[in-house]
């Protein structure tokens, strides 16, 4: 679900920008978790999502992971979620799990239906 904005911002000087802005959210989904007796390094998810339409230059990026919507009950995982790439098309981001962290930073990976926010807005 995605949601456009295009619409005049002030600035200090009292000059008027067009911004865009998507304000969205991108299905990630689970992450299978290796079988028992195999150590599985945390190694980041690398997710690529793409903007509903592109962007006139590269927007500024804020993304967090998100509970799916439809799950009544609530999840006790959590997540750290980083923008490692930003075009006018789309963004990239690397997501880790961070609650469930054993020894030489082995974790298992989640089952939840796991969702990504976001907000891309282009500088004013």
């Amino acid at each position: 679900m995605t949601s456009p904005c295009i619409g005049p911002h002030q600035q200090y000087d009292g000059e008027f920008d067009m911004t865009q802005k998507f304000v969205g959210t991108h299905v990630v989904g689970p992450r299978e978790k290796l079988p028992s007796g195999k150590p599985w390094i945390n190694t980041p998810l690398t997710v690529k999502v793409p903007f509903p339409a592109a962007f006139s230059a590269i927007p500024v990026v804020v993304a967090s992971a998100l509970q799916d919507p439809k799950h009544t009950s609530s999840y006790p995982d959590t997540f750290a979620v980083t923008v490692i790439g930003v075009t006018k098309t789309d963004f990239t981001v690397n997501i880790c799990r961070t609650d469930y962290v054993r020894d030489n930073y082995t974790t298992s990976g989640w089952g939840q239906n796991l969702h990504l926010s976001y907000i891309a807005e282009t500088p004013a």
